[in-house]
């Protein structure tokens, strides 16, 4: 059977995390469970959770006007002016 793309993005996502658990864990005893285990709970590495924070902000701030576009670590205002995206973040937290 084909798999999906939202399968494919879930098994890149649990190759992501088996990696940075490799690099930064002392002593994986065993890659294949961190990789079953990843792939069963929808683990996602540290980095994609930052970014999924990150793009929530940002969709959120992108429906209230507060912010029009964002480009790697900056976000651009209404009135065109270049903020820091962390002190966005700061200034406005995420209220759903």
């Amino acid at each position: 059977m084909i798999g999906t793309s939202s399968d494919s993005h879930g098994m890149s996502q649990a190759i992501a995390y088996l990696k940075e658990a490799l690099r930064t864990w002392k002593g994986v005893k065993s890659p294949e469970a961190v990789f079953v285990a990843a792939c069963k709970e929808g683990r996602k590495p540290k980095f994609a959770q930052v970014q999924s924070a990150v793009n929530d902000w940002f969709e959120w701030a992108r429906r209230k006007r507060i912010v029009i576009a964002i480009s790697g670590e900056v976000v651009y205002t209404l009135e065109g002016e270049v903020v820091e995206l962390a002190q966005m973040m700061r200034q406005y937290p995420l209220q759903e």
